[in-house]
């Protein structure tokens, strides 16, 4: 058994790490330095604590690696509020939710056959608070959020909170618009779990420029750091708001807080801030050669006439190729990883089973080192594999050779 234990991690890092071209939108990894101080002694630790005060000892170091982890955003952000403390971006969002909502309060959200996360929703973490949320409008067209009828619905319905973020996220959500036309006491809260890497340097949206109270977000995706989460305040959010995030974090919806992260999660931090500039402008660019590099070889990549994407996000509509999932199992036999993505024209049926979308992120082959001109050779593999049907074996062959001419990550420092 121990031996099998072995080989099933041996077997899945040869794979996934090797052999694999990975376009999961939400997954990434770590940079071998932050990936060496991810195991440590801290991972066996506990630190529980209310503003300073412990009730644990043997913490000191603990309370040392976590308030420099939290330092690091604090100024990148340019503010005083930012908890690292949250073990994934939907607790994050839950300790928002326990924060500033009752059972039975309202939340606005993009909704999801729009592209929502789970947790915006009844049927995911806002539901585990009781509350109900209310769908914003959504322009299929252009793949966001119809302004002029999402203030309509705020103003009707009248929520404590108005969530922005999405899985689809291919544009920047309109937070300035709707800031400015709203009730100045509804919370806005910035999901940016997708695009967290992105917006820490500036590229895709700056949303507390634009009006957002609260950014949430995991540490992982774009960001490429060990899977956690994050809370971080408006520099000008009300002291007694933060006290409020703060209580709901601990002791209300967390106990330990897997100290073992922080480590990682600062050395990651730190990679931004030297090399994140480069890495956000390469995914972005990269996106948009992916997108236009699938379009030329006859898929229907969406959103052709807005430049496809301004994130690390594509999104190809797959239907007449059998759908999403069907689609998503073909390319995994090319060793090609996505997953399924239902779009908003979706019936609700298909959006469960087998949705016309399929989604593509960048993000983690850009930091292995490829540019425009491997998303081209990337878009001839699913011509090949979807279109012309070419043999499986051959195609997953070229596939692995490709990948194995980008095994060292990139943007970070050296070990």
């Amino acid at each position: 058994m121990l031996d099998e234990v072995i080989k099933i991690v041996e077997n899945h890092h040869k794979w996934r790490r090797k052999e694999c071209i990975n376009l999961i939108a939400s997954e990434s990894v770590m940079s071998p330095l932050a990936e060496k101080l991810f195991v440590s002694d801290f991972e066996g630790r506990y630190n529980e604590h209310t503003s300073g005060n412990c009730h644990y000892k043997g913490t000191k170091h603990s309370y040392e690696i976590e308030d420099l982890c939290n330092n690091i955003f604090r100024k990148k952000f340019n503010t005083r509020f930012a908890d690292t403390r949250p073990l994934s971006g939907g607790i994050a969002n839950l300790t928002v939710y326990a924060a500033f909502t009752k059972p039975g309060d309202i939340l606005v959200s993009p909704g999801i056959p729009n592209g929502a996360h789970i947790s915006h929703t009844r049927w995911g973490l806002a539901g585990v608070r009781g509350l109900k949320n209310v769908d914003m409008f959504f322009d299929k067209e252009k793949m966001n959020i119809d302004v002029e009828k999402t203030i309509e619905i705020i103003k009707r319905v009248n929520p404590k909170i108005v969530m922005f973020g999405a899985s689809m996220f291919l544009f920047p959500h309109p937070i300035r618009e709707i800031r400015e036309s709203i009730d100045e006491n509804i919370k806005i809260i910035y999901d940016s779990a997708h695009v967290f890497g992105l917006v820490y340097n500036e590229k895709f949206q700056k949303p507390f420029k634009e009006g957002a109270d609260i950014i949430t977000s995991s540490t992982h995706k774009t960001f490429q750091g060990p899977q956690g989460g994050i809370v971080i305040g408006n520099n000008n959010l009300d002291e007694k708001d933060w006290e409020k995030i703060e209580t709901a974090l601990f002791p209300k919806v967390m106990s330990n807080t897997h100290i073992h992260r922080f480590p990682a999660l600062s050395v990651t931090a730190l990679e931004m801030n030297e090399f994140g500039e480069e890495y956000s402008k390469q995914v972005m660019r990269n996106a948009k050669a992916l997108a236009r590099a699938l379009t030329d070889q006859g898929f229907e990549v969406l959103c052709p006439d807005l430049g496809f994407t301004e994130s690390h996000q594509v999104i190809v509509n797959v239907k007449e190729f059998g759908g999403g999932k069907i689609v998503a199992n073909t390319l995994e036999n090319c060793n090609i990883i996505c997953n399924k993505m239902a779009l908003p024209t979706d019936s609700p049926h298909d959006a469960l089973k087998n949705p016309s979308g399929i989604r593509l992120g960048v993000q983690e082959m850009t930091r292995f080192g490829m540019k425009e001109n491997e998303m081209k050779l990337i878009s001839s593999f699913f011509r090949d594999v979807l279109i012309d049907e070419k043999d499986v074996e051959k195609i997953k062959e070229e596939v692995t050779g490709l990948r194995k001419q980008f095994p060292q990550i990139k943007f970070c420092f050296k070990v």
